[in-house]
């Protein structure tokens, strides 16, 4: 679904971004359950090999399962999500850690600078310890991954959610909201 000019929504279990400019970028890349639906979607646009950047909000499994398909691609994450996720990978899958994501997760995260691709990198610890929103001010948008949906707060119930950071990431959110009039665009569609 086009959003505005340039970003596309992609979801069914949760949703990717597609963004066209500056560079061809993806946020987050959903789960690997939907995988040739998401490859079907994403080429009906631009050719997979063709995405330069993959931001991810957060490592849980429905958010990463897809990098794969962008082997061309830089890939980021929070320095604090990547340390968490290299020493215990298995709090961020509902399951067994499948050994091909891992592998190639493990040889292409980088961390985030505090601005990439347009947009400013807002930490919002809570979900997890390593939690990001994407602030595109330009188009108004907040990729927001699963800190804020359309009604409601992302869970602080995993093993690596840090739920008594949650109140304050979300009370800065919602100030930057309403300071720029932002459209939420949300990790999954609750």
């Amino acid at each position: 679904m086009k959003m505005v000019d340039d970003v596309y929504k992609i979801g069914r279990n949760g949703n990717m971004y597609l963004i066209m400019k500056p560079v061809p970028t993806i946020i987050d890349s959903g789960d690997a359950v939907d995988r040739e639906y998401i490859k079907s979607e994403v080429e009906k646009i631009i050719p997979l090999d063709e995405i330069k950047v993959v931001l991810l909000t957060h490592l849980h499994n429905d958010h990463i399962g897809n990098v794969v398909l962008f082997p061309n691609a830089k890939i980021y994450a929070d320095d604090a999500e990547i340390e968490d996720y290299k020493n215990e990978p298995e709090n961020f899958f509902f399951g067994s850690v499948p050994s091909e994501l891992h592998n190639f997760l493990l040889g292409k995260l980088n961390p985030l600078p505090e601005k990439i691709s347009g947009f400013d990198v807002i930490r919002v610890p809570g979900h997890t310890r390593g939690s990001v929103v994407f602030l595109d001010k330009k188009r108004k948008l907040l990729f927001s991954g699963d800190t804020l949906f359309e009604k409601g707060v992302g869970r602080t119930d995993f093993k690596n959610s840090v739920p008594e950071k949650m109140q304050d990431s979300v009370t800065k959110l919602f100030r930057i909201i309403n300071k720029y009039g932002l459209k939420i665009c949300s990790g999954h569609n609750y």
